[in-house]
């Protein structure tokens, strides 16, 4: 593993309008957005030497521009987008400025680190299983995910096509909340959310000081919300998990296997192991995730009322150590992954909100999860959860 690198790749200074709603504000976007005349490297040498350069912008970069926002640089990213701890074999790992002895999360790692550390006002990047919510949590900053669907992918390097999304980070809610009005559509329904269901698997499987974080934010939940609590039982927990991690992996290699076969690359141990088993991944397995998220979305739906949130922690623990060993990571790669699927596997919008913590004490994010297509009104819900 190499040493530690800053959050950015490249530096730019790019805009097209000087006027708009993010007139004056920077970003950068994760290494697998397209800016045009770059490669967008995906976190993987092998692949920018064998991809050209973009020959126009993402839309969605081109509607940041178009807002009023300057593009200050591209940011680094866990390898391949397959990963959720910040860590690159080949490029480092960006320092979480928030917790500089601990991991920054993955994969849109120097994104989060960009905004954390102040070098940009917001960062675009892509979650597929987590990549905006790991690290919005693990560098103390508000992190979203959009609804699958909501936000064109296009000029994006995919890793798995049906949960791959655009996501953002900011320091300030109303910066995150601006970007989703130039970026986001029309919510389908015009109320607000106003019930709130406390998942509590959840937060079962957070360990002690983590639940004991939660709690202010949880009593802030239920001023501002109708609260109930409510459950899915382990059965669905661990037929989910499986069933996502084969629709991911099977979508992976249908993405990059020709590739792979091709470039031979060199990944780092993780991602390897990723896509060897990938690679193992046979359409009946994809054609039974498909069909147990199909009929799993009615369970979903029922638990959403057209005004229902679910409130879950971000990560169930603090960012690992830089010093932990490869075995520890993995279990709690395994870990986070519980907590993420649920918004990735039915395509639904969710924030993660940075926790009050003590001088010292490594950030924590508790998460709204919205009904598909309320991005706008779960970004709202947020604002009295992150009153100070």
């Amino acid at each position: 593993m190499s040493g530690s690198s800053s959050a950015l790749t490249r530096a730019l200074d790019v805009s097209s309008h000087t006027h708009g709603p993010l007139a004056g504000d920077r970003f950068v976007v994760k290494e697998n957005i397209d800016v045009e005349g770059l490669v967008s490297t995906n976190g993987q040498p092998t692949w920018a030497a064998t991809h050209a350069p973009a020959a126009m912008n993402a839309p969605v970069v081109d509607r940041l521009l178009a807002a009023g926002a300057r593009l200050v640089g591209k940011a680094h990213m866990d390898e391949m987008a397959y990963s959720l701890l910040g860590a690159n074999a080949h490029y480092g790992t960006p320092v979480n400025p928030a917790a500089p002895d601990r991991h920054p999360g993955g994969s849109s790692s120097g994104s989060a680190v960009a905004v954390a550390a102040g070098l940009a006002d917001f960062a675009l990047g892509t979650d597929t299983a987590g990549s905006c919510r790991a690290p919005a949590a693990f560098c103390g900053i508000f992190g979203f995910r959009s609804s699958h669907g909501a936000i064109s992918v296009n000029g994006v390097v995919p890793l798995a096509e049906s949960l791959d999304v655009i996501g953002w980070f900011a320091r300030d809610v109303d910066v995150l909340a601006r970007v989703g009005d130039v970026l986001l559509p029309r919510d389908l329904s015009g109320d607000a959310l106003d019930e709130a269901a406390i998942l509590s698997e959840s937060f079962a499987q957070c360990d002690e000081e983590t639940r004991a974080a939660m709690q202010p934010a949880r009593a802030a939940v239920a001023q501002d919300f109708a609260c109930r609590e409510a459950a899915l039982g382990e059965e669905f927990w661990s037929e989910s998990l499986r069933h996502f991690r084969n629709l991911q992996a099977y979508e992976a290699w249908r993405a990059h296997g020709a590739w792979i076969a091709a470039a031979k690359p060199t990944f780092g141990p993780g991602v390897a192991a990723r896509f060897e088993h990938a690679a193992t991944v046979a359409p009946a397995a994809k054609a039974e995730a498909d069909a147990f998220r199909s009929a799993a979305r009615a369970r979903v739906a029922a638990m959403f009322g057209p005004k229902t949130l679910l409130v879950v922690p971000t990560t169930p623990f603090a960012s690992p150590l830089l010093t932990e060993s490869e075995e520890a990571l993995d279990r709690k790669r395994y870990l986070m992954f519980r907590t993420f699927l649920f918004a990735s596997f039915f395509g639904l919008p969710q924030i993660s909100v940075p926790l009050s913590r003590p001088a010292g004490a490594a950030p924590l994010g508790i998460s709204l999860i919205g009904p598909r297509w309320s991005d706008r009104r779960l970004i709202a819900a947020a604002r009295g959860l992150s009153r100070p």
